[in-house]
């Protein structure tokens, strides 16, 4: 069946399961590549807008820079779904084409917006492999036990390599930011100014206070989902001695400190520069860095753990105990 341009754009509106089996019988590739990004824009539409850390005026600007990641990531991830799916496709019989199985890869992409949110994550990752394995007994023409064969055999083995890709490269940077070299060495005398206008040199607060500096910007995501815990260990031992301070690498000074204000976020902001950046050798963010009385680097953390509150509880503790 072929139709014309408006005719696709309504079929993958209205009926988008229509729209991927003529694009599968006629191997419209082009038309598979634009499924995918039409997906991968809908599933960053949907995790931006839910996600409460982001103020509205950071809507637009997050969306513009995280579409184009993910829409390469679903592409690169279709590519080696066909590859996979292909080869094991031939091996428990029926042909296919690699255009075949990339539509087949992007259509099962279709449900995978659900994974925008942890709570539906579960109905997209089965919805999507259903799609596939009726996708792949389309594709091959080999019965439905087979393709559910292949698909669980795909499945199995993408999140294998998945999971060691992410392990290794986990393991691989961990031990690779430069900051870490301060640990243990005096911190860097650098002159910050707080939202406020006030001028703060790091050597004034040595012999009187713990300080932890942290480094953030309002369009790192994981800066905003640490910010919040940050604030909580500020509030724990600020009658303790601990000053903490939120400096923001933001072009403009102004949007960390709406920014701030508009979550109600209780930190100390500072403006960031290139002069402090490059002291503390900060290359990713968050970092976050806690200095004892004596001015001493005792910790360096660069991301966000799953424990860092309960971290940065033992590293203050154990700087207090000194």
């Amino acid at each position: 069946m072929h139709f014309k341009t408006a005719e696709k754009y309504l079929l993958l509106i209205t009926k988008p399961s229509r729209f991927f089996a003529v694009a599968l019988m006629e191997q419209k590739l082009p038309w598979a590549v634009f499924f995918v990004v039409v997906v991968t824009f809908i599933f960053s539409l949907i995790r931006v807008a839910s996600d409460r850390t982001l103020p509205p005026l950071l809507i637009g600007e997050t969306l513009a820079k995280s579409f184009p990641s993910y829409a390469v990531l679903a592409l690169a991830a279709v590519c080696l779904y066909a590859c996979s799916a292909a080869k094991l496709g031939r091996v428990f019989g029926g042909k296919a084409t690699f255009k075949r199985i990339f539509i087949v890869g992007a259509y099962s992409c279709a449900p995978l917006v659900f994974l925008a949110s942890p709570y539906t994550a579960p109905i997209g990752v089965i919805w999507g492999c259903c799609l596939a394995v009726i996708g792949l007994r389309m594709a091959h023409g080999i019965p439905l036990l087979r393709a559910v064969i292949v698909q669980s055999i795909f499945v199995a083995t993408f999140m294998l390599l998945v999971t060691a890709l992410i392990m290794m490269l986990m393991g691989m940077f961990k031990k690779h930011y430069p900051a870490e070299q301060l640990v243990h060495k005096p911190a860097p005398d650098v002159l910050l100014k707080t939202f406020d206008g006030q001028p703060v040199m790091l050597s004034s607060l040595k012999g009187k206070s713990v300080v932890l500096l942290d480094f953030w910007a309002t369009w790192c995501g994981p800066c905003r989902t640490s910010l919040p815990i940050l604030a909580e260990v500020a509030h724990d031992f600020r009658e303790r001695g601990v000053e903490v301070y939120a400096i923001a690498g933001d072009e403009d000074p102004q949007l960390p400190k709406d920014y701030l204000q508009a979550l109600k976020i209780d930190l100390k902001g500072a403006v960031g520069s290139a002069a402090v950046d490059s002291a503390f050798f900060v290359e990713a963010l968050p970092q976050t860095v806690v200095i004892d009385k004596n001015g001493i680097v005792q910790a360096v953390h660069v991301g966000v753990s799953p424990h860092e509150k309960e971290q940065l509880h033992a590293d203050l503790e154990r700087c207090l105990a000194q």
